[in-house]
């Protein structure tokens, strides 16, 4: 692992000969400045070579530029430095403004070593793992259809590539649950050329059939209770870009009529409207649900269909690219430190092959969940078998207090009935809703009814889920 890199100012030479003693001794990397104005410059030279140090352990009372004043320009030139202060005055009220100021620490001289290395460790690591994260993010930024190192992986991120290209056709794109169907969508946006337009996204299953349509065409004011004033929809917020309506197999019957008519003539009516709004917009759907076996059971309209799956691009499980878990994992587990704080360095041997072994039946979703569970318990430097095990564990499913099925011959048949048929009810939704991994919107298709109905027989059940 590369040493933590400490810049030094004060002007003592005999306490930075001191300072640089103890925090190499400690493992560091140490430079030196005799002033504030000298440091700036040494921080903007590092800069400039991308070698900024990650801490700067500074003296407050300085000539020139003091301690509190250097304190100030690194935060206005470097916001994520840490700078841990240190003054001969043991003044509260100094304290109280460098810490406003944004200072990582303060202590008074003569400080305690070994609380002073253990602050300085803190502010290092902390920096550090911030430095981590964005280069992390500014390698997604370069590679965003980053869909892991497998062969089958590859073989998607070429697919992606190809079909963004062609602004003008549809795609849909099919997977369970936490396979990434939003970020194929939003990688395909991306790569297109219409990448400079802004990308919506809604979920159809999310919201009851009026406010949807709302949502999708907008409104005029007084189409319904509540519309005080007129409301763009989300195909004119898109203009120019590309909408993403996520789970279009939730979409009801008379919404999938209108959605067809807007892509057939390239406008929409909003809601209480009778003038046509154009709207230029690519659109992209998602679902993880077999909209062939929709068809055929009279739940979607197969010339909607032909109209939004002019290409299709399915997304593989995660039990089915074991190359691309630990790929992932190491991603997730990154995103996890700098989040929680935390510094776990990675696997063991025995870490990575647990992690394959599973078969992660929610996907990336999951193993990020995971990965997070992981991170926050670990007690260890590397995540073995066992932390693997507990966050697998972990993973929540569908729980239920069913109501009491009384045999009390005391009562009557009706209530006897509805006591069973609740029970039976209840059973029925548990089920359903842990063969769907925990998806709400997957399980009102699977019974047939719609998402605030689901809703509110689980909240009346006591029923939870993921």
């Amino acid at each position: 692992m590369a040493r933590h890199q400490l810049l030094i100012v004060d002007d003592e030479p005999d306490l930075r000969w001191m300072l640089r003693g103890l925090f190499e001794d400690a493992g560091y990397e140490v430079r030196e400045a005799e002033n504030g104005k000298q440091a700036l410059e040494l921080l903007q030279q590092s800069a400039d070579s991308g070698q900024l140090p990650d801490v700067v352990l500074s003296d407050m009372r300085m000539p020139e530029v003091s301690g509190l004043e250097l304190l100030r320009s690194v935060r206005r030139q470097f916001s994520d430095l840490p700078v841990v202060l240190l003054s001969a005055v043991e003044d509260l009220a100094t304290a109280v403004d460098a810490i406003k100021e944004g200072a990582f620490d303060y202590q008074a001289k003569p400080f305690d070593q070994e609380r002073l290395k253990l602050s300085v460790n803190r502010a290092a690591e902390q920096h550090a793992l911030r430095r981590e994260v964005q280069q992390l993010r500014d390698a997604q930024a370069h590679t965003p259809l980053d869909f892991g190192p497998s062969r089958v992986a590859q073989d998607l991120r070429r697919t992606l590539e190809i079909v963004a290209q062609q602004d003008t056709v549809s795609v849909l794109i099919t997977g369970e649950s936490g396979t990434g169907k939003e970020i194929a969508a939003r990688a395909i946006h991306h790569l297109s050329p219409l990448q400079s337009g802004p990308f919506v996204a809604i979920d159809c299953g999310a919201l009851p059939e009026h406010l949807l349509e709302s949502q999708l065409f907008g409104h005029e004011r007084g189409a319904f209770t509540g519309a005080d004033r007129s409301r763009q929809g989300l195909f004119t917020m898109a203009d120019g870009g590309t909408l993403f309506l996520d789970e279009l197999g939730n979409l009801p019957l008379p919404l999938q009529a209108k959605l067809l008519r807007a892509l057939q003539e390239r406008v929409i009516v909003p809601v209480g409207g009778n003038k046509p709004v154009p709207f230029r917009a690519r659109l992209l759907t998602a679902t993880n649900a077999d909209l062939q076996v929709d068809i055929e059971a009279g739940r979607f309209r197969v010339d909607l269909y032909h109209r939004i799956a002019e290409f299709t691009v399915t997304l593989p499980p995660l039990r089915e690219r074991p190359d691309d878990i630990t790929h992932f994992a190491r991603a997730f587990l990154a995103e996890a430190n700098i989040e929680m704080g935390r510094r776990v360095d990675g696997f063991t041997t025995a870490g990575e092959q647990a992690l394959r072994r599973y078969s992660w039946p929610g996907n990336l979703r999951e193993l990020r969940n995971a990965l997070r569970r992981m991170v926050m318990m670990a007690t260890n430097s590397e995540l073995d078998e066992a932390d693997v095990g507990i966050a697998t564990a972990a993973t929540p499913t569908a729980t239920v207090a069913a109501p009491s099925t009384s045999t009390d011959p005391d009562q009557p048949l009706a209530k006897r009935l509805q006591n069973a048929t609740d029970a039976l009810e209840a059973e029925i939704l548990t089920q359903t809703l842990a063969a769907c991994n925990g998806n709400k919107a997957a399980a009102a298709r699977t019974l047939r009814i719609d998402y605030t109905t689901l809703h509110r027989k689980l909240k009346r059940h006591r029923i939870s889920g993921s």
